[in-house]
């Protein structure tokens, strides 16, 4: 892929604007913990010079091991491996063709594909439970996470309130000990444009110090929040996360930390931001490049989309959005299962198109095997020129390596019709109704902690 700019170009403008122009830290405990790492400070506003940032990248891990519920739950950040997590945040959930209001019933259901999913790593905090007060909102979805799945879970971390939850939970689900391993990945955002808020400051320092990994995300938007340049976007970009890393490793040296940059451009006439142009995977692979020059994992890309329905329009964006990350070498694509609208609505036909596009980005990391087997030069001989190799040994042998499940269209044409001439829309909604009624919980959990879980999370 055509990478758009010079990432040394803007990794160096970017630590020029952390030294002269600075970023906003907006809680002024965090202020004074940078300042006494050596930032100077003006009020809330913090320089970083360039030795803070490179002292930083030498402390922060290039990877680590979010520990699982089990050994086969492991997931692994900076090795190579794209880690796919469903996806955050939408407010609304398209039932049909109405969007309404999303529910926890809703995001019961997310959890539950996202468990049967053999690709999606991470569950996402996929859709916002609004028929549940404020209040119960982050206990009850944390519930359904956590019992309905043993896969690795997105802690939510918006207030401080929500940490006090993250951390009851993980102590109940591994013990008294369980921050001595990573075992809780926080998506937190940045304030474009180069602003911390308090809230995100205040996490990120308590969760560092508990030796927990953070994914920090700069969301810039191009025209408005950010220069209308995509360099210049990335500049700002760069330099909040680094402001991020910095305070991170001031927090806690050596905490893991993951470099999160999904930046869009937005519409000049509108104001209107665009995920799903070519400009917003230009800059996602240019972030896997800034990332991996500093020594860092990297959030990057998202089965994104402007459309708002699972049409063509929704699955050839997501299909860039998703793809360009992961084979630019991102280790860690999160929204990359079901979401429509720019990141506002949750769709479960779309997550499972979504699942079968990562389930083949998945097979894209395998590379051609070429064993002495493989490469078949006995049966290319024995068949020869002009003959058939359907009836040979070694055809029978590998008959069932390629044999991938699949729901999508693979029918002859006259099947298909046969059949009543599904579109893919039609094709997943009855998938997700197969995957559902299929769907059993995990087991893993002894009584003593399904009762804690019940009597903290439900009451």
């Amino acid at each position: 892929m055509h990478v758009p700019a010079d990432t040394a170009a803007i990794h160096a403008a970017a630590l020029r604007v952390l030294a002269t122009t600075g970023v906003a830290v907006l809680d002024d405990g965090t202020v004074r913990l940078l300042q006494a790492h050596g930032a100077r400070v003006d009020g809330r506003q913090v320089y970083i010079d360039e030795g803070a940032v490179q002292a930083a990248l030498a402390a922060a891990p290039s990877g680590f091991t979010l520990a699982g519920r089990s050994p086969a739950r492991e997931v692994q950040f900076g090795d190579g491996h794209t880690v796919f997590g469903s996806g955050s945040g939408p407010a609304y959930m398209l039932d049909g063709d109405r969007v309404r209001l999303g529910t926890l019933a809703d995001l019961e259901a997310t959890v539950k594909l996202g468990h049967l999913s053999t690709a999606i790593e991470y569950h996402g905090d996929s859709v916002e439970v609004l028929d549940l007060p404020a209040e119960q909102r982050t206990r009850r979805g944390t519930y359904a996470r956590v019992t309905l799945s043993d896969k690795a879970f997105e802690p939510v971390a918006i207030t401080d309130s929500d940490l006090d939850v993250a951390e009851t939970v993980l102590e109940i689900l591994a013990g008294a000990a369980w921050h001595e391993r990573p075992r809780g990945l926080v998506i937190l955002n940045t304030s474009s444009p180069l602003q911390i808020s308090g809230e995100t400051a205040r996490i990120l320092v308590r969760w560092a110090r508990l030796g927990q990994p953070s994914c920090v995300t700069s969301c810039v938007m191009g025209g408005t929040t950010g220069p209308a340049t995509l360099a210049g976007t990335l500049v700002v970009q760069h330099a909040e996360v680094l402001a991020a890393l910095v305070l991170a490793q001031a927090a806690a040296e050596g905490s893991p930390f993951v470099y999160g940059g999904l930046s869009a451009m937005a519409s000049l006439r509108t104001g209107a931001v665009h995920f799903g142009t070519p400009e917003f995977v230009l800059m996602a692979a240019c972030t896997v490049q800034l990332a991996h020059l500093c020594g860092l994992p990297v959030r990057a890309g998202a089965a994104i989309t402007d459309a708002h329905v699972p049409d063509a329009q929704a699955a050839e964006e997501s299909c860039r959005g998703a793809g360009a990350a992961a084979q630019a070498g991102a280790d860690f694509v999160f929204q990359a299962a079901g979401l429509l609208s720019s990141f506002n609505v949750m769709s479960l036909e779309k997550f499972v198109l979504d699942d079968e596009l990562l389930t083949a980005l998945r097979a894209l990391e395998q590379p051609v095997s070429a064993t002495p087997d493989d490469l078949a030069e006995a049966v290319v001989a024995d068949v020869g020129p002009g003959g058939s190799y359907l009836g040979a040994g070694h055809t029978r042998a590998h008959v069932r390596d390629l044999d991938r499940p699949s729901w999508l269209v693979r029918d002859a044409l006259e099947k298909w019709t046969a059949d009543g001439a599904e579109d893919a829309r039609q094709a997943a909604a009855r998938e997700v109704q197969r995957r559902l009624e299929a769907f059993t919980p995990p087991d893993d959990l002894d009584d003593v902690v399904r009762r804690q879980l019940d009597e903290y999370l439900l009451a």
